[in-house]
């Protein structure tokens, strides 16, 4: 009888350690990293929309891809915006890039294209 009761007491300290191990490795438990996620923007991490952070200290939106064309904007180094588009054309044998915004278009010489706004306004914060 004492080794039933042995054997008996060994599973139950084994089906024990078992669920104790269970809980701590479990997926559902939350642990608290520090990051916090800003979900006020639903493009920030959008798989589609690239971002563009302004490199130069002053730059002028364009209406169209052509440093002759009207200015309808401007923006300032620092700055993020979602891009809507992009133009690629070659002057003079050139090829250039041209980025659509809201408020304009803007050479690729005046940003640096990110993958999401976290990225593009982290960039930003090694610039001032």
């Amino acid at each position: 009888m004492s080794k039933q009761k042995s054997n008996l007491r060994k599973i139950f300290f084994i089906v024990l350690a078992a669920i104790s191990l269970s809980s701590l490795f479990s997926c559902s438990k939350k642990i608290d990293n520090g990051i916090e996620l800003d979900t006020s923007d639903p493009l920030a991490t959008a798989p589609d929309v690239q971002w563009a952070l302004i490199v130069v200290p002053y730059a002028s939106f364009k209406k169209e891809t052509s440093w002759d064309a009207q200015t309808t904007g401007y923006c300032k180094q620092g700055e993020c915006f979602p891009i809507l588009a992009r133009s690629v054309f070659t002057v003079d044998g050139e090829t250039e890039n041209w980025y659509r915004f809201e408020e304009g278009w803007l050479p690729e010489n005046m940003v640096k294209i990110y993958a999401n706004k976290f990225r593009a306004e982290k960039a930003a914060k090694s610039l001032k």
